[in-house]
């Protein structure tokens, strides 16, 4: 099935013409959501009905590497390009403000997190996906043996940092990182448990070491931030995620890959994949906005 990427409208023929059509009639209203999404991924000229989806037939085309390699280099692109997101600018060489708004909006992320892992866990019969998934809350929330869970690793983190955790835990997540929270939670609770997996794990892929293997400009941070005067809290958080997320995002997209087959619902997870990203994008740059306000009030 094939869905819009930007309102989620389910295109029943499953052709692409039908999606340039909707894109077409969603930019006669002059929706600028729909506009800036073609803008950002499409084309910026604007182009006939027929041209159009001959372009997004292309840009959906994952025949060449398979569906797992399609979401990492879309992935890559958008987030470590020449132009890479705020966020990712600013830890290659990261202030404790910066990190401080890591910590804050990361918290609320986290507790979304776990609760998506969860539905998915509640909606799947699959042992592998059930397994991975269960896997994913014990690191986030209790961590293994000697090994501290990722959620107090981060709090610790803020704490060496001046950042007291009595004020994360009281804190509200900022519009960008709300508005997000609201899509994971609505799409893990009312939709295919599959959209909610590509939509969550595919953003492992930000803490990917491998990225450069696939044409990224930056890293998630420079490494050199390990080596650097910063708390050795900071550095065991950013040490932990970054050995971590490089093997949950090939095995989640393994899976996703695996199952979207079974299904036939390679089109679908697409789009749930684009969405996510444009959200995730939106939250990162939420880091940035609360850095700046630890900056100013602290």
């Amino acid at each position: 099935m094939l869905v819009c990427p930007v309102c989620e409208e389910r295109i029943d023929d499953e052709s692409f013409s039908s999606l340039s059509s909707h894109f077409l009639e969603t930019e006669k209203k002059s929706d600028s959501s729909h506009i800036m999404w073609l803008n950002g991924n499409i084309s910026k000229s604007r182009v006939s009905g027929t041209e159009l989806s001959n372009l997004l037939e292309t840009f959906y085309d994952y025949s060449g590497r398979g569906l797992s390699d399609w979401i990492r280099r879309k992935f890559i692109m958008k987030f470590f390009s020449t132009n890479p997101n705020p966020f990712v600018r600013d830890m290659q060489n990261p202030t404790s403000y910066t990190l401080m708004g890591y910590v804050t909006e990361h918290y609320h992320f986290l507790k979304q997190w776990v609760k998506s892992c969860a539905f998915i866990i509640a909606k799947s019969d699959h042992y592998d996906v059930q397994k991975y998934e269960l896997d994913n809350i014990k690191e986030e929330y209790f961590g293994e043996g000697a090994s501290l869970p990722h959620l107090e690793l981060l709090l610790r983190m803020g704490e060496s940092l001046g950042l007291p955790r009595r004020k994360v835990l009281e804190s509200e997540p900022l519009r960008k990182t709300r508005e997000a929270i609201e899509f994971w939670d609505n799409l893990s609770r009312n939709g295919h448990w599959l959209d909610a997996m590509a939509s969550m794990h595919s953003l492992e892929l930000i803490a990917d070491k491998n990225v450069k293997n696939y044409g990224a400009v930056y890293s998630y941070f420079d490494p050199a931030v390990l080596k650097s005067d910063l708390p050795d809290e900071v550095k065991q958080f950013l040490r932990a995620g970054y050995e971590a997320d490089q093997y949950h995002s090939s095995n989640a997209l393994n899976l996703v890959e695996k199952y979207a087959r079974i299904y036939n619902m390679e089109r679908e997870v697409q789009s749930y994949f684009l969405k996510s990203s444009d959200h995730f994008y939106r939250y990162l740059e939420s880091r940035v906005e609360r850095g700046k306000m630890y900056e100013e009030e602290l």
